[in-house]
């Protein structure tokens, strides 16, 4: 991650079952935006694996801006 310069989001859901947010890969993640300052994570409430089909609407508003 630290070889990419481009701004980098990630949506993350907290109902993610297969890789949990506060998993090994799901603290990595989560480690990335005070190390980087091109990557910023939102982890979205009651959403899961799918982002896009458990809150259609929460993705859209973050990805707007």
């Amino acid at each position: 991650m630290a070889s990419i310069s481009i701004p980098v989001l990630v949506l993350w859901g907290d109902e993610y079952p297969f890789t949990p947010v506060d998993g090994p890969v799901g603290k990595y993640f989560s480690s990335l935006p005070s190390q980087l300052s091109n990557v910023k994570l939102i982890v979205l409430e009651e959403v899961g694996h799918c982002p896009r089909d458990d809150g259609p609407d929460l993705v859209q508003e973050k990805l707007l801006p």
